[in-house]
Order: structure tokens, then sequence, then C-alpha cells
């Protein structure tokens, strides 16, 4: 049988199909439902004849998932397969590359994405493509060789353990790196397990990348534990562990712990740090000395950058503020978009307004001691001036400034935006400072050590957002010391409750690049968010 994660991508591949057959927006819009729906484990495959009545499902579509299930491939996928681009999907995961333009370039024979770069990096003039849109599509593909985006190795795990028993992440999957070229996982090497790999094959993401056998190593039971720290490193951190093992007569190899001769069985890691005589360190935390280790955030105590359906957000603001009251937190702040980002129903300053009468209802039925926040996202323009005015903005708890336009400026242009945003004294922090989306948009091209000193001298956050599709600030950026001074948040960026989950890969971030607790002002009480930093 077919596994979800194949059910699922075969059913957005027909809802790609369908649009760039122009055979009905509704029909893709429910199989992208569907296969929605299926990825995130909403719908149960293991009862297939109950798949009808799933929502999002409905009969027909059931009736294909069931007979996709018995190995079958829908009449209409292969139908649309046999006159349209073999790698469709992973075309329309492109940046402007929307069904319009795939047709185009598919009647000049340009099918795959490989195709598509080869054509664009020899200057050969291609229908639909304007010099702008090149240039995107051109520094998308620089960045696509980064690596795979965590977010899509992330689901891609996700499909991996409802399939095979036991399977982990290692390396810098494990890390939690942002991209990861060679990314692997571990797995007891069980008949199941090799099977339902091998059903598996071959193992291909919504954009385009191919992953191949190889990434998955099976290995003894017995010794997953040793073999997923050997693998996920870094060095510093192995050889810390094996002078700790070593105090207690064991030492590491590559095929597991051994005390003398006899190897000692290690199905997990805890069981080699307690061999060791170690806390167990999470793998985020093993690029850190033992010192800034213990000084890394564990958690925070509010989200100060959330979207509500005042702007693009797709719940409420009472409904993301009991959200947050039901994860533990303290506070939440409401940011949602200035008027200069029109196609997120970005607002004025007299939305504003109107909104924080809304807050302060919301704020009633909240518990006692938990603080909503009125703040915003606003634009940084072009020259680093800001989207709204400072009479507004003086009345706001939270002021997030953001770049989300121009984001070809050169690098002197680029570093004297942000430079003059930070210098606001109104702002709080800088969004996504890079504006990057991973594997589609590299960052701006700023010069960040002026960028990291101008922060620092101001006393403005730079916020590590923890969408998986941003993750930015990128911890490489920073360096070894580039953290010292400067102060950050860590916030979601959320636009749905689902995605306050988010929380937990920024934190991930904020401990691969060394950043204390105390330099993270949601850390910390509401009043060190207020209390706004002097300005030199």
């Amino acid at each position: 049988m077919r596994s979800a994660q194949e059910i699922a991508g075969l059913l957005q591949e027909l809802a790609d199909r369908v649009v760039f057959a122009q055979e009905g927006q509704w029909k893709s819009r429910a199989y992208s439902e569907a296969a929605r729906r299926i990825a995130d484990g909403s719908v149960d495959l293991s009862r297939p004849t109950a798949l009808e009545d799933a929502p999002g499902i409905g009969v027909k579509i059931g009736g294909k998932i069931r007979r996709m299930l018995e190995g079958e491939l829908p009449a209409s996928l292969v139908r649309l397969r046999a006159d349209q681009p073999p790698e469709l999907s992973a075309l329309l995961r492109l940046p402007g590359v929307g069904p319009s333009t795939a047709r185009k370039l598919w009647a000049e024979g340009i099918g795959r994405v490989g195709e598509l770069e080869a054509k664009l990096r020899a200057g050969t003039p291609l229908p639909g493509i304007s010099p702008s849109q090149r240039t995107h599509l051109l520094r998308a593909f620089s960045e696509r060789r980064l690596g795979v985006p965590l977010p899509e190795l992330m689901a891609a795990s996700a499909a991996l353990m409802r399939s095979l028993r036991g399977v982990q992440p290692a390396g810098a999957l494990r890390r939690l790196d942002p991209t990861v070229k060679d990314p692997q996982w571990f797995a007891p090497g069980s008949a199941d397990n090799r099977r339902a790999w091998l059903e598996m094959q071959p193992f291909a993401l919504p954009s385009g990348f191919t992953l191949g056998p190889k990434c998955l190593r099976f290995v003894e039971e017995s010794v997953l534990g040793a073999a997923l720290l050997a693998a996920t490193g870094p060095a510093a951190f192995l050889e810390e562990l094996q002078r700790a093992l070593e105090r207690r007569g064991l030492r590491m190899t590559p095929q597991g712990i051994f005390e003398g001769g006899t190897l000692v069985p290690c199905a997990t890691e805890e069981e080699v740090f307690r061999g060791a005589g170690m806390e167990a360190v999470p793998p985020t935390l093993r690029g850190l000395d033992p010192a800034r280790r213990a000084a890394a955030p564990r958690t925070v105590q509010g989200d100060l950058h959330t979207h509500s359906t005042w702007s693009d957000g797709a719940e409420s603001i009472a409904t993301m503020a009991a959200a947050a009251v039901a994860r533990g937190y303290s506070y939440l702040a409401v940011t949602d978009h200035s008027q200069g980002l029109k196609v997120a129903n970005g607002l004025t300053p007299e939305r504003y307004r109107a909104q924080r009468q809304e807050i302060r209802d919301v704020q009633r039925s909240l518990p006692e001691g938990f603080r909503l926040l009125q703040g915003c996202e606003v634009d940084i323009h072009s020259d680093g001036s800001l989207d709204l005015p400072d009479d507004l903005l003086s009345e706001l708890d939270v002021v997030i400034a953001s770049v989300h336009g121009q984001f070809d400026q050169g690098v002197e242009e680029a570093t004297m935006r942000l430079v003059r945003a930070i210098r606001h004294p109104l702002v709080t922090a800088i969004g996504h400072p890079g504006a990057r989306k991973l594997g589609l948009r590299p960052p701006i091209a700023a010069d960040w050590g002026r960028v990291f000193a101008a922060a620092r001298e101001a006393g403005t956050a730079l916020e590590l957002n923890a969408s998986p599709r941003r993750l930015d600030l990128d911890y490489r950026w920073l360096g070894d010391a580039g953290a010292q001074g400067l102060r950050f948040l860590i916030d979601t960026d959320a636009h749905s409750v689902e995605e306050l989950g988010y929380m937990p890969l920024g934190i991930a971030q904020a401990q691969k690049a060394g950043v204390a607790a105390k330099d993270i002002l949601n850390a910390g009480p509401v009043e060190d968010v207020l209390r706004r930093p002097a300005r030199r």
C-alpha cells in the first residue's frame, strides 16, 4: 500500500495539473485540501471505507484515494501527465511561476526545474519571464544550492515516521539547521522498515528536491543512540563526550560504545549520556561550550509578532489570545501589517485605533496577569523610512519593523535601509531582518556587521523569526561573537493558532547562535518588552 506521504503528493500533483489544464479552480482546491488533511494526519487512511465521510474528502476523492492505496493511479492523473510538464508541481513552487507562465514554458519544451535553470543561466529569452522575474528565479536557484530547506525536511521526517518504526533525523537535520545539503535519517534495520522504505522510492519533495535511497541508513537498534550522536556531532562536542566516557572506562567508536572489548547497548542518545555521567544535551546546543549551554534560552514568556483577521491572519484576536494563554504565556502582542502591504490587508492609522478597542475588550475576558499588547508590523520603505506616522507608532506597545519588498537593493542601500529603521526611536525590533524565504528567496544583501553594530548602539532588538520558511536571522550570520551586546526577540510571526507552535524552532536557532537568555526580551517579563531602550 502507498504511504500517506505518497497519497498526499499524488493529490497535490492532481491539484496542480488540473489548474494547468484549466479544468476548474474549485476542483484543484478540493484536491489540495484533501492532500493537506492527509499530510497532517487528519485523515485515517487505515479505514478506507470511511474516507468519504472524512472532513475535506468526499465521495469522489475518497474513491480515488482508496484506489491509490491499492496501487492504482487515477485515470485523470495518468491522462494529464501524458500532456503536461513532468515536474509541473516543482515548477509551480518557484517564485513567480504560476500556471500561465508554466504553460508558456511548456510550449518551449521546458518541463523540468533543471531545464529552466539551465536556460536562465545561459541568458536564453523565455516567454512569460520578465527581466526582474529572471533575477528572482536565479536568486532562488542560488538559494536552493545551499541545501534542502528545513520545513520540507520536517515534513519528510513526519512522512517517514508514519511509515517506518523508530526513524530519527541525524546530522545537520537533527541540529535543525535552516538548510541541509545531505539530509540523513537513521532507523532500525527491520524487514518491515526496509520494505516500507523501498515502497517510498523515489522520495520526492513538492519543491522538486528528490532524496535518494542513501539518505536513510539502517543500523542495529541496540546501537542507534551512539550512531545518532556520532553522525550529528559536531566534532568538538564529540570530543567532550568521548572524554567523559573515557573517565568511566568507556570508548565511543562508529560501531557503538565499548567497555573493553564488549559492546554496550545504547539504543537511545540518553543511554549514552547516562553512561558518560552527563546531562543530556539537545542537538541544537551541542555546538556550544558548557558555559554558553547553561546560559542558553529554554523558553519564552510571550510571543511579540502575531497576526489576526484584521490583516492577513486566519484567526480573531480573541482566538489567538486564548491560544497564547493555553500555551502558558504571560503576554501576546497582536502586530498586524501596516497600510503599505495591501496584499496583506494592511491597517491604516485609523484602523489601528479602531482595533485598540477590540484588544481592550478581549483583555477583559483574559485571566488576571495576562497582558494582550497592541503592536504593528510596519513596513520599512526602500529608503529606511517607516510606513506609519510617529504619532501612531508612539501609541503602540510593540513596533516590529520589517522589509517586505524591494529585495534586490545593493549592499549599501540594503544596509542603510536597515540601519535607518534600527535607529528610529520607536522601533522595538527588526522583524525577520534578512527578509528571506528558505529555498525561494535569499536574504537581502546587507552588510550584517554594520547592521549588528547599529543595533548594539541603538539598543534595538533583532528578531529570530521562528516561522520554518524564514528562520531569520540566520544563526550563522552572527559568527562566534556576533551575538554579544545585541538584544533579540524570538517570535513565531504566527498567522494562525497552529503557527504559534513554531516557537521551539526559534528557540533552537537562538541556542545555535549562542544567544543568552538574558539577551532575549521576551524570555523575561512583559516589563522588559515595554521598557523602551534609551537611544543614543
